[in-house]
Formats: C-alpha cells, sequence, structure tokens
C-alpha cells in the first residue's frame, strides 16, 4: 500500500512516516497543499491522508480535488477538529473516514487496512501472461518498474472505414 501523508507539521508527518513504513506501509509526505497537488499528479496512491488546516489549498480543498478526479482513491482526515460538525463538513467535502488528533498509530494503521480492503473489491486484478505480471490498476508491471500509458492511441489506423 502507498499513502500520500499530507502534514504541515514535520515532526507529526515524520513520525507517521516511520510508524507506517514499520508495518509496510510505504508513504510519502506533503508539508503543503500545493506539495500534495504535485505528488498526486506524478504519483499513483492508494489511500491520501489528509490534515485539514495545511498551507496552500486546505485538507478539504485536497480532497474534493481527489474526488472530482474520479480515480475512486480513499481520504482519511487526520484533524484536531474533534467536533460532529467538522467531521460532517469532511465527509460531505470527500473524506472516506476522520481520525482525530491525537491518535494511536496502531488505529491509523487500522483504518488504512480497511480503506485498503474496501478499495480492492474495486481494483482489476493483476494478470499473469507468459510469466510477466501486469497490474492495470496500476498501470505498471509489478517488479520491473514500468509504467503503462493507458491513453488510447492516435494514428495507428482504427477509423471509420467507409
Amino acid at each position: 500500500m502507498r499513502v500520500l501523508i499530507v502534514e504541515d507539521e514535520p515532526y507529526m508527518a515524520e513520525a507517521i512516516r516511520d510508524g507506517l513504513r514499520l508495518e509496510a506501509i510505504a508513504a510519502d509526505i506533503a508539508g503543503d497543499g500545493d506539495t500534495a497537488l504535485e505528488l498526486l499528479n506524478i504519483n499513483t496512491y492508494d489511500i491520501a491522508v489528509l490534515d485539514r488546516d495545511v498551507p496552500g489549498p486546505s485538507g478539504d480543498e485536497i480532497a474534493k480535488r481527489i474526488v472530482a478526479s474520479g480515480s475512486g482513491m480513499p481520504v482519511l482526515m487526520l484533524t484536531a477538529a474533534d467536533r460532529l460538525d467538522d467531521k460532517a463538513s469532511g465527509f460531505e467535502r470527500g473524506a472516506d473516514d476522520h481520525l482525530t488528533k491525537p491518535f494511536e498509530l496502531l488505529e491509523l494503521v487500522l483504518r488504512l487496512r480497511a480503506l485498503d480492503r474496501r478499495r480492492a473489491h474495486h481494483r482489476p486484478p493483476v494478470r499473469e501472461i507468459a510469466g510477466l505480471r501486469l497490474d492495470p490498476f496500476r498501470r505498471e508491471v509489478p517488479g520491473v518498474g514500468y509504467r503503462i500509458d493507458t491513453a488510447p492511441a492516435t494514428g495507428h489506423g482504427g477509423g471509420d472505414r467507409g
């Protein structure tokens, strides 16, 4: 599992990343909304963990953009906002889960795994053909590191044949 952590408190972000690493969960850190959006454009993540109050586009705005992208990526809001109306507004903007700070790392790990399990039901299966494994969801060939261009091919015929 690969997670994007959007957290502007460096020690908190690094502690989360290091704790997730011990649980075999890869994580990248973005300390602000602009960096988060940049990372989301160039990397494929399974889950986004968003602090609502980061500089630049807020966690709420990032959640809205993730939902609008149609990627289906789950969003977990990790924030000090603990009032019901704060949680409700996060869910309304696209959050799939909410965890209030302070929190136990184990609870975050359990929630991430649960979100990943739910999402796994919607992933196309990894195919193996002639010893080559293909993961169409992540658009990569595991173990080789190649990305696969899923854009429709152009200029190779296939037009109308009148």
